[in-house]
């Protein structure tokens, strides 16, 4: 069991050593994707969710993530929407939603980071 115990600590400390060697303290790098969204009827007034996930593929942690989302017909804008995350860890991703009034279906929904804090 000693070990067993041993091998396993010595493994997890290892990893940790190689980790801290590797990392590159890249900036945040911020990516948006807008999932498909559904229409809530037990609310008043009925509305669309549109799930929103922002994926941070830098070295540094980032908060207050403004995320704007917009629905789009015919080139023009008919419905915008923000939404803020709290915090955005390094290599991971936060989801989050915002509702639209108007139903995106016949349109097309845009997203983009308008701004961010690194604590």
């Amino acid at each position: 069991m000693f070990a067993v115990g041993l091998a396993l600590v010595l493994g997890i400390v290892g990893y940790l050593v190689i980790l801290a060697v590797r990392h590159e303290d890249r900036p945040p790098r911020l990516g948006v994707h807008v999932g498909a969204a559904s229409r809530t009827e037990d609310v008043e007034p009925p509305h669309y969710v549109v799930p929103v996930t922002v994926t941070n593929h830098g070295d540094r942690t980032v908060g207050d993530v403004h995320v704007e989302v917009t629905l789009v017909r015919d080139g023009a804008p008919v419905e915008r929407t923000e939404l803020t995350l709290p915090e955005v860890p390094r290599r991971s991703s936060r989801a989050g939603a915002s509702t639209l009034q108007t139903d995106p279906a016949p349109g097309q929904l845009r997203a983009r980071v308008l701004g961010y804090s690194e604590p």
